[in-house]
C-alpha cells in the first residue's frame, strides 16, 4: 500500500514539472548575466533591467514582434515575464535628439 502511494505521487510530481524551451528573448537576458529565469517573477526581471539598460533595450527590441501576437497566457511564461521587465525600464529610457535644433527663450 505505501508503495503505490508512493508511486502515485513520484508520477504527479514528475508529471507537473514542465520546462519551457528557452528561446531568443530569454537567451539574450540570460547570454547578459540573468541567470535562470525559468522561476523567476516578473517584479525580479524589472529589478535585474533596471541595474542594466542596455540588456533591457536589446530585449525589448526582440519581443515588439512577439509581443502583438501574442495570447492571453503569454504573460504568465517565462518569454512574457522577461518581455513586461524589459518594457517597464527601457520605456524611461531616452535617447538623445540628433536633429541640433535649439529653442530661443522669449517671444519671436
Amino acid at each position: 500500500m505505501k508503495f503505490a502511494l508512493l508511486l502515485c505521487v513520484l508520477s504527479l510530481v514528475g508529471c507537473s514539472v514542465t520546462k519551457e524551451p528557452a528561446s531568443a528573448i530569454v537567451q539574450k537576458a540570460q547570454a547578459c548575466g540573468a541567470g535562470d529565469l525559468s522561476g523567476a517573477s516578473s517584479v525580479a526581471v524589472q529589478d535585474w533591467f533596471s541595474k542594466h539598460h542596455d540588456c533591457a533595450v536589446a530585449v525589448d527590441q526582440m519581443c515588439k514582434s512577439v509581443r502583438d501576437k501574442a495570447p492571453a497566457a503569454w504573460t504568465d511564461s517565462t518569454d512574457g515575464r522577461v518581455c513586461i521587465g524589459a518594457r517597464a525600464v527601457a520605456q524611461w529610457i531616452r535617447k538623445p535628439s540628433q536633429d541640433h535644433q535649439t529653442f530661443q527663450a522669449g517671444w519671436k
